[in-house]
């Protein structure tokens, strides 16, 4: 496993886990506006793709917050050394396919992997989940089509705690550019906190792309 077992009875979460394991619907859901204006020129100046620079920083923000690397397994808890990108891609008409790209902090590393992965997606003709099962991931969507200002994303029970995270159109306001950013959590693994520390770092990782 890449990652460590949390001791729980020292855990500082401890009390919170417990009460948010208990509950019927333990997932809070946020969206928030991000400004993207530095990497949107940047992009554009050196022929970059917006989608990979928008999931690069978004993997590069999640892999800073212990919280966003932290699962429960039944009892117990881990944290994850590093966490991974699964997202959709467009195939044929209006179907997707699922795609899987690792996480390194290392811009052209990972723009190459990520060029390599959709490539590969794009390839394919039916839905395959290969990772089911596994929860070192994150869960992205990217909607370029809307604008929109909540999200409900399926989960596969009240104990799926892989965070999911969906982006929209980019929005021209002025001189500025934005795009809104879902974020859909487990309760009982963080708390609004967490989610403000995310949009923080998120918009500071875009701004110095």
């Amino acid at each position: 496993m890449d990652g460590k077992v949390i001791t729980f009875d020292s855990w500082p979460r401890r009390e919170q886990y417990l009460l948010f394991r208990g509950q019927e619907f333990p997932h809070f859901s946020l969206t928030a506006p991000v400004d993207i204006t530095a990497a949107r020129k940047r992009t554009r100046a050196d022929g970059l793709s917006i989608f990979n620079v928008t999931l690069f920083c978004l993997m590069k923000t999640v892999n800073a917050i212990p919280e966003f690397r932290t699962r429960f397994r039944g009892e117990t808890v881990i944290e994850h050394d590093v966490v991974h990108a699964s997202f959709t891609v467009p195939i044929g008409g209006d179907g997707f396919a699922f795609c899987q790209t690792s996480f390194v902090d290392d811009w052209p590393s990972f723009d190459a992997h990520c060029r390599e992965t959709v490539a590969a997606a794009k390839r394919q003709t039916a839905l395959d989940d290969e990772i089911a099962g596994e929860d070192q991931w994150i869960y992205l969507s990217c909607m370029p089509w809307i604008d929109f200002t909540a999200i409900t994303h399926p989960l596969a029970g009240k104990d799926d705690c892989i965070p999911r995270i969906a982006w929209g159109k980019i929005v021209e306001d002025g001189a500025r550019a934005r795009i809104s950013v879902n974020l859909q959590v487990h309760h009982a693994l963080m708390d609004g906190y967490h989610a403000a520390k995310f949009y923080e770092l998120l918009e500071k990782n875009l701004a110095e792309f």
